[in-house]
């Protein structure tokens, strides 16, 4: 999730754009009121004038904006930080940030285009006729962080981990989905066994094994690695550019650490790890432009430039892009929660990229110094330091999402007394159509849009984002703000919610006040209508809202989709089918899981783009009837960085601003 769970991870962004840093200080106070004026003096007799003195040099105009500092250095000071570092655990965008400097894939977008590749550990690829066949050829002459060297057994490797350790919740469902057509490893041990995934004899897993080593397979002699699918996947190379399925590791060093060492006979130790639980979880051994120096968890991270790094200066990674070693020498992430203090350091000069909520952007317009579009277009202004990037195309979408059957098993603080007797909610309290309708018109877009957003946003009508196939153009959102159908809905609820009222609590993000926001504008929607109706809003650090959202303990909390791939298969499936990734949570009741999974799965085996259109236009609309959570915004982009940063473009496709540092410089 780039939630990649990204929010997104919001790549995007959005983001889905955080990581880690300093503890944040206290904002700054408001400036003291001027005092009086004394009285004025009696003015003293005039002197005769003296000679008139030689006249100085004219003085320098003085800098516009605080003054460059630190210039081997990048600080960004952004909100949350990663769960892992770990490229086949991460499933969110402040890990997949990290990892993109670290790491790297075998293929990376040309630049700012999202349908484009070149290649990176990848020399040059070939697909078969049928388009389920991929071959790739492995750069020679490549070494790692530690000094191992890039072989093409290192990538089969690092697939067949990914895949074989399958976290419950992470990116693999799609990955598995391409190899196999099943969403999780455990599926394809079972297969017709009729047995659980726990009940398997040793010769069971050791095929499962087996197959997933059969999917990849390198040649070391050959130098080449070979991806073979279970059917044409036209998204293959995108899915790539992804390190959760195209980050290399070393496969020497991680066994020396403690990794699976690539038996079939033992794999199962290393399936589905706690994120701390991987030998890689806070550690770094890749082939990227940049090296972990160090993880302060709540404080910072810190990236070192790769003095070895094996791109040649003049050999760009694109036309016109970077090469050799990184410009930038460090990469500084500090975590800084409270909007205040990333300001302050912003406009002392302490940090060269903030992250600004929509609802701040507003404080540092004055500032714009240039303004650039999302085609690298740019004009000077007449502000002094920033260099804001406008109306920036979104390629994710934030979601209140509800726990259609909540863990409320040994106390839920989130359910309050976990029935619905005025002080809670019981497990199944969103199974309700009714209570999920009327929780969306009782959320006020509007105000949600023009306040929190900036006007910079459209309502989203269910999962599939504008501008993408299924989307219903034209079409205006099933939900509007409508306080007396809210209080019709409540009142046609299977159960006497009207009557006896509820109480729950909603999570967002901390540091996230967009996220926030929305969660206070649907609380007082909800509790204007009955005052027997009660919503505590609730911060959580990020990794800790992801945690409580796996255990199920969430009722409803405020997340974002960061797309992993441009398709709308890649919106359906995570929001609405049971194995998706936010359909797991989401947790919907067998009979209605069961009609969106029908749906999902047609509309992915269909061919032409007329089918699937009429296909997923009816998903779209299915999921505005049934509600199975509230389609929020899908918002614009703006990028805030110091003048003197260089090199940054736009790619909506990438996970978070720090994608981009090999190609960033600095200088006045």
């Amino acid at each position: 999730m780039r939630s990649k769970l990204f929010l997104a991870l919001s790549l995007l962004i959005v983001a889905s754009m955080v990581l880690a840093a300093c503890a944040p200080s206290a904002a700054p106070e408001e400036p003291a009121a001027p005092a009086e004026p004394a009285a004025p003096e009696e003015p003293a007799a005039p002197e005769e004038p003296a000679e008139p003195a030689a006249p100085e040099e004219p003085a320098e105009e003085p800098a516009m904006g605080p003054e460059m500092k630190n210039p081997d250095t990048l600080i960004f000071a952004t909100i949350g930080e990663p769960e892992t570092i770990d490229p086949a655990w991460t499933y969110e965008t402040a890990g997949s940030a990290i990892e993109n400097n670290v790491y790297e894939n075998l293929v990376w977008f040309n630049r700012e285009k999202t349908d484009e590749f070149v290649g990176v550990l990848a020399t040059d690829w070939s697909v078969n006729d049928v388009g389920d066949v991929w071959t790739f050829n492995i750069r020679e002459g490549v070494t790692f962080h530690e000094g191992g060297t890039l072989e093409p057994h290192d990538v089969a490797y690092s697939v067949q981990r990914a895949l074989l350790q399958d976290r419950i919740d992470g990116p693999h469902w799609m990955t598995l989905e391409a190899f196999f057509g099943l969403y999780t490893v455990e599926d394809l041990a079972v297969g017709d066994t009729g047995k659980e995934f726990a009940d398997l004899s040793a010769d069971e897993l050791v095929a499962a094994c087996e197959a997933v080593k059969a999917a990849v397979v390198a040649d070391d002699e050959a130098g080449t690695v070979t991806y073979t699918l279970a059917a044409p996947t036209p998204w293959f190379l995108a899915m790539m550019v992804n390190s959760f399925l195209g980050a290399v590791l070393d496969q020497e060093w991680m066994v020396e650490q403690g990794a699976w060492d690539g038996s079939c006979d033992n794999w199962v130790q290393w399936h589905d790890p706690a994120a701390e639980d991987t030998v890689i979880f806070n550690v770094a051994n890749g082939t990227g432009p940049y090296k972990l120096d160090h993880w302060t968890p709540g404080e910072e991270i810190v990236l070192v430039a790769n003095e070895n790094y094996w791109r040649a200066e003049g050999d760009p990674i694109w036309e016109g892009g970077p090469s050799g070693v990184a410009s930038v020498q460090n990469i500084v992430i500090k975590s800084v929660d409270e909007w205040g203090t990333r300001q302050a350091m912003f406009e002392a000069g302490d940090a060269d990229y903030i992250y600004v909520p929509s609802q701040y952007r507003p404080q540092l317009e004055e500032q714009y110094g240039v303004i650039c579009q999302a085609d690298g277009s740019c004009e000077e202004t007449s502000g002094e330091y920033i260099q804001a990037w406008v109306d920036l195309p979104s390629l994710a979408m934030t979601p209140a999402q509800f726990n259609h059957n909540i863990n409320v098993e040994g106390g839920n603080p989130f359910a309050g007394s976990g029935e619905l007797d005025g002080n809670g909610i019981p497990a199944d309290f969103f199974q309700d159509v009714h209570i999920r309708r009327a929780f969306n018109y009782c959320f006020d877009f509007d105000a949600m849009i023009n306040d929190a957003l900036n006007g910079e946003g459209i309502q989203a009508q269910g999962p599939i984002i504008a501008g993408m196939m299924g989307y219903r153009e034209g079409e205006a959102p099933m939900y509007s703000f409508d306080l007396a159908k809210c209080e019709e809905e409540f009142k046609l609820a299977e159960s006497d919610v009207w009557e006896t009222g509820f109480y729950l609590q909603m999570a967002y993000n901390t540091g996230n006040d967009t996220r926030r926001l929305s969660a206070e504008i649907l609380k007082a929607g909800i509790e204007s209508v009955n005052d027997k109706f009660s919503i505590t809003v609730v911060g959580m650090p990020w990794p800790v809202l992801l945690n409580s959202r796996r255990s199920q303990k969430l009722p409803i909390y405020v997340g974002g989709w960061l797309e992993d791939f441009h398709d709308p298969h890649n919106w359906v499936q995570p929001f609405l089918h049971s194995q998706g990734a936010y359909g797991r949570v989401v947790n919907m009741a067998p009979e209605l899981a069961a009609e969106f999974d029908a749906l999902v799965e047609e509309a992915a085996a269909l061919t032409t783009a007329e089918e699937r259109r009429v296909v997923y236009e009816e998903i779209q609309l299915k999921a505005q009837e049934d509600a199975p959570m509230i389609w929020l915004y899908q918002g614009v982009g703006r990028v805030h960085f110091q003048r003197w940063v260089k090199g940054w473009y736009n790619n909506p496709a990438y996970s978070g601003i720090h994608s981009y540092a090999y190609a960033l410089s600095k200088g006045e």
